[in-house]
């Protein structure tokens, strides 16, 4: 398992943990940004668990503002 899949089987396992539905990438350039994904109403829950998130060696914790909205939306 890789450095990077260790912190997001780690970032899910929080998640897990605090019983909020969702998934986790890890994106950046130096793969200093955990990318999340869980339902609005999770965000405030999420906001609290970001200092957590972020001792797992993230600079930047990014949510998905639409889950599983296609990626272009460009008409």
């Amino acid at each position: 398992m890789s450095a990077a899949d260790a912190r997001v089987a780690a970032i899910e396992a929080i998640l897990a943990r605090e019983g909020l539905p969702g998934s986790a990438a890890v994106a950046g350039f130096a793969g200093d940004v955990a990318a999340l994904s869980v339902a609005p109403e999770s965000l405030a829950r999420l906001a609290e668990l970001a200092p957590e998130i972020k001792a797992l060696g993230f600079r930047y914790v990014a949510v998905e503002l639409a889950p599983g909205a296609p990626e272009s939306a460009a008409s």
